[in-house]
């Protein structure tokens, strides 16, 4: 074929030496017999100190590195890339100026027709890749510790809804190690019930834009435990949903704990009660078959119930013969009080008592009589003193 024109021809230094990174070409006795620009502006120093001069098979950094064994091993013809190592760049004047970074070597061996002649290293700075890598690792770290150290069942399931994670408290919950769990649905470790609801929390956590708060319940060895959890997507870079966390807080005593509280709030309220009922009816057995109730407050319908049961419950306790109701203490007769005395008196008949009403004040009478109030058969009195 006919040599390009002049024109055509691919200028390789000037290639060479706008490579964005360092190039060093070596003869195979380990000696550079090249580098580019950006050797000298990466390493800052002159080619003078490089060409010719500084062989790698003699630098005890790169033979304790690898390098030279890599470069070696380009000279027997191989293509070697170099794990990423740590290095520190000297400068060839002043020690001080050295920089350490992570270096990735690759060296090609480069052959005439007689077999490889020079050696051709590209080296490539990765250590921002290396850090991020590193932090990488700090924040799975730190992660992973928080997970297996909070206080709080932590797991996650995958699409299929096979355990992906699951921490320490999660196998004490299940009484299953992690080995077992992972890569298998709830399914394999609680009832069917129990497993199907986790299914539909995670159906809904996958449709909702927040997370869905539920409250479970789990059988575990010491008994039934609450959990209140939390569950919501995990989706990738696209926005996919690749699988459901949950996160699900033990609140057992707490639970207990309010239970225990209403019990005792509920025997308070009946205490409560059994106080107001026996302050608000007070039975006085003044003599031998007599009682005296002393009203006082305003009269409901509620409270003229428990007035007629305590009556009723003390004429047949103590075998009375008379009841007296004192009304001296009740401000007013509405349609409540001539109901309740009214009853009162029928209630109390039927056992075979008579009943008395005292205290009856011109303006209580005045309402029985506008109220008419049927009060036939009941003796009234004006007060307490003549009843008894």
């Amino acid at each position: 074929a006919a040599p390009a024109p002049a024109s055509e021809r691919v200028p390789f230094e000037a290639v060479f030496e706008l490579l964005p990174m360092p190039v060093f070409v070596y003869r195979t006795d380990g000696v550079v017999a090249a580098v580019n620009e950006v050797t000298c502006t990466w390493y800052k120093t002159p080619r003078e100190y490089l060409v010719g001069k500084y062989n790698m098979l003699q630098d005890p950094e790169t033979i304790s590195k690898g390098f030279a064994d890599g470069f070696l091993r380009a000279v027997a013809g191989e293509v070697v890339t170099l794990p990423a190592i740590p290095y520190v760049i000297k400068h060839e004047t002043n020690e001080d100026l050295g920089r350490w970074c992570w270096l990735e070597v690759t060296y090609l061996p480069l052959r005439d027709g007689t077999g490889v002649r020079f050696v051709v290293a590209l080296i490539r700075d990765v250590s921002a890749h290396r850090e991020a890598e590193a932090q990488q690792r700090r924040s799975a770290a730190l992660l992973q510790s928080i997970i297996e150290n909070a206080p709080l069942l932590i797991y996650a399931v995958d699409a299929e809804g096979r355990y992906t994670v699951a921490n320490r408290l999660v196998e004490e919950a299940v009484g299953r190690s992690r080995g077992e769990l992972l890569g298998r649905p709830p399914s394999d470790f609680v009832p069917a019930d129990l497993a199907a609801r986790f299914v539909e929390q995670d159906r809904e956590a996958i449709a909702s834009s927040a997370p869905v708060v539920a409250e479970d319940r789990l059988e575990m060895l010491d008994g039934t435990h609450v959990f209140i959890t939390t569950k919501f997507a995990l989706r990738d870079d696209d926005g996919k949903v690749t699988g459901v966390c949950g996160i699900s807080a033990d609140i057992t005593e707490r639970v207990r704990a309010e239970e225990q509280n209403l019990r005792l709030q509920e025997q308070m309220f009946r205490v409560r009660e059994e106080t107001l009922r026996s302050i608000s009816t007070p039975l006085l057995p003044i003599a031998a078959g007599v009682l005296v109730v002393p009203l006082v407050g305003k009269m409901t319908r509620e409270r003229a119930d428990l007035v007629i049961e305590a009556l009723l419950h003390g004429i047949s306790s103590q075998q009375a013969r008379i009841a007296i109701l004192d009304v001296t203490g009740m401000p007013e007769a509405g349609p409540e009080v001539t109901d309740a005395l009214i009853r009162a008196a029928r209630s109390v008949r039927l056992l075979g008592a008579e009943i008395v009403i005292t205290g009856v004040r011109p303006s209580v009478a005045q309402s029985l009589v506008q109220l008419e109030a049927d009060l036939g058969g009941i003796v009234t009195l004006g007060t307490l003193e003549r009843g008894v």
